[in-house]
């Protein structure tokens, strides 16, 4: 029960991380796009503004609790993940997003 349990929660973490950063990547597509939204896009967007916001402290710890998990998954049962795909899109998604807020300088264009 418990190993089911621990695998569980390391998809939902993985999961959640792949959801926020794919949102991420999303909204700051959006912000370096050289036109406006207009109407209830704009809505839209300045809703989803704020968990870029959050995104840029929230992303990088689900992703270290979505690492540890899998580094304990694979080294406490010593199986091979079914789950390969989740957890390299859980891997390579945030980085992507990180490097390409770093190489746009995400903060001046953020405000």
């Amino acid at each position: 029960m418990q190993k089911n349990l621990l695998v569980v929660i390391k998809n939902i973490f993985c999961t959640l991380t792949i959801i926020w950063a794919a949102i991420m990547l999303t909204e700051y597509l959006f912000v370096l796009l050289p036109f406006q939204l207009h109407g209830f896009l704009f809505y839209i967007f300045d809703f989803f503004v704020i968990l870029l916001y959050l995104g840029i402290w929230a992303v990088p710890v689900l992703l270290l609790i979505s690492l540890i998990l899998m580094a304990v998954v694979r080294k406490k049962y010593e199986s091979t993940d079914k789950k390969k795909r989740l957890n390299t899109l859980t891997v390579v998604l945030p980085v992507i997003v990180a490097v390409l807020m770093l190489l746009t300088d995400f903060n001046s264009r953020l405000q």
